[in-house]
């Protein structure tokens, strides 16, 4: 992208010049960097024409002389936000609903904020993430941004409405199209059940498209159980019970009971293959989550899950395998789908 460097006592003369002469590229936005502007050059303007006796400037390629963030704000159209030394800031963002989670920290975290409330009108807060994902329930700390001073998410997904607090409970929007794609390939009347339901997103989803089925949602935190029988009640479905408890005691109770499986517990679904082979009926499909390197991701979770069957003398087909998710620099979230018979 071209563009002319202009210093800041000869920005207006040059704007005015080269809107005169339809010169400026409309569809992105000018960047002010220490003492200089830059003005993105339309298309259309050869540098031949840009170089003539007219233009006391530079001419310069923006994507050689800004930085990968300066240059991504000015093709996007959007506010840079450029954080000081000793911040921490992402790009990367997520929407619950009314709340905005950010990674950000200082002048970035408030900047980003004020342009996300900008650019989504149905956002009231934005909370900063306050350390990692940890605990046996998979909770962070979140931090109050700007806006209104409130923890309680409002999110509707694949016409699904939930509610939960985001101190208290687990919740990923990075997995709707996972809800989404087994809903789909899931039948009517099927037994299934949904260990580390978390406020019921797999559940709910699933039983609001086949009301036949029987679904049995499995979670230890009792803050999240309650809110999931809160979003029961929400999207009217009446085919979920709730078993707040751990699954592998809870296992012994639904012993053969499953056609299907979900188990959306990346960083330890692998140690509770005993409940599943419990639950499991004579013929069960399972959907696993589990984190994996990038280097072959599926390969070990395979090997693992087969070893395992063979052992209980029972078979297993590999019916499906996807990146659920990127995780980190060298991690992802992956799902496989298989059959135990």
């Amino acid at each position: 992208m071209l563009a002319i460097r202009a210093r800041l006592q000869n920005a207006e003369k040059l704007k005015d010049f080269l809107k005169k002469r339809s010169l400026l590229d409309k569809n992105h936005t000018l960047m002010r960097r220490n003492l200089f502007i830059y003005f993105p050059i339309a298309g259309n303007a050869s540098k031949k024409t840009l170089r003539s006796k007219d233009f006391k400037e530079k001419l310069v390629e923006l994507g050689a002389s800004l930085s990968k963030m300066e240059f991504e704000a000015v093709r996007e159209k959007k506010e840079l936000v450029i954080p000081k030394d000793g911040e921490r800031f992402s790009k990367s963002y997520d929407i619950l609903g009314n709340i905005a989670v950010i990674d950000a920290t200082g002048s970035a975290a408030r900047a980003l904020a004020s342009r996300i409330m900008a650019e989504n009108k149905g956002v009231g807060t934005v909370l900063r993430k306050g350390g990692p994902i940890s605990g046996k329930y998979r909770t962070r700390k979140h931090i109050y941004v700007m806006g209104r001073r409130n923890y309680i998410s409002t999110y509707k997904e694949n016409g699904s409405l939930f509610r939960f607090d985001v101190r208290k409970t687990f919740f990923s929007s990075r997995l709707a199209f996972e809800r989404k794609r087994i809903t789909s390939i899931s039948k009517d009347g099927e037994k299934v059940i949904v260990m580390f339901a978390g406020v019921g997103p797999f559940a709910i989803e699933l039983a609001k498209s086949h009301r036949s089925s029987n679904i049995i949602a499995i979670e230890l935190n009792k803050s999240a159980c309650g809110y999931m029988e809160e979003n029961i009640r929400l999207n009217k479905v009446g085919n979920v019970v709730v078993e707040c408890g751990d699954a592998r005691k809870k296992a012994k109770k639904y012993a053969g009971f499953a056609d299907r499986v979900i188990m959306p517990l990346p960083t330890s679904s692998m140690e509770f293959l005993n409940a599943l082979s419990t639950v499991a009926a004579k013929v069960c499909i399972v959907h696993l989550y589990s984190f994996s390197g990038n280097e072959e991701p599926f390969k070990d979770l395979k090997e693992k899950v087969h070893a395992f069957f063979f052992s209980k003398r029972r078979s297993v087909k590999f019916i499906g395998e996807r990146i659920a998710r990127p995780y980190s620099a060298r991690e992802v979230e992956v799902v496989i789908d298989f059959i135990i018979s």
